[in-house]
């Protein structure tokens, strides 16, 4: 099984460009990685994590559900068939740094920017979903306090 990370920062995505393509998507792909173990407590959380940290440098928030498909295998040759997991998450800290070990390149990109570069309809499905499934992080707006700002709590 694959699990791979849809990462937002406001209107824009994390995408990748591996050296070996673990997914479907010619040029363009999600940082992520084939688990090889069972399934248990927080496994794919925990890998998926993991694998975002070792790949780009980034950690994200909670991470939820926004896609999946079948395809066949791609690494190792093999033919099989492979359940691949797209998790969505906002960004949370990190300065992207994408390892030359594993990837060509990262870049953010935006929805109409994704769409020019060609990327898997799959893809295009989960950015739609990330959209409707869960709110942009927004910082709160400064409280008005009428006519002078307020300075550490107290009013001049």
């Amino acid at each position: 099984m694959g699990v791979f990370a849809l990462v937002r920062q406001r209107d824009t995505y994390l995408i990748v460009r591996p050296r070996a393509p673990l997914l479907p998507s010619g040029l363009y792909g999600l940082p992520g990685l084939i688990l090889g173990a069972p399934s248990g407590d927080n496994l794919v959380e925990s890998q998926l994590r993991r694998a975002l940290l070792s790949q780009v440098g980034l950690a994200v928030a909670e991470l939820r559900l926004v896609g999946s498909h079948a395809a066949r295998g791609v690494q190792g040759g093999s033919g099989d068939a492979r359940l691949n997991l797209i998790f969505g998450s906002e960004y949370c800290s990190g300065i992207l740094n994408p390892q030359a070990s594993e990837l060509l390149g990262a870049e953010w990109m935006n929805g109409s920017d994704l769409f020019r570069a060609g990327v898997p309809e799959y893809l295009l499905a989960a950015v739609r979903e990330l959209e409707t499934s869960i709110a942009p992080a927004t910082p709160p707006a400064p409280a008005s306090t009428g006519r002078f700002p307020r300075l550490f709590g107290k009013q001049k």
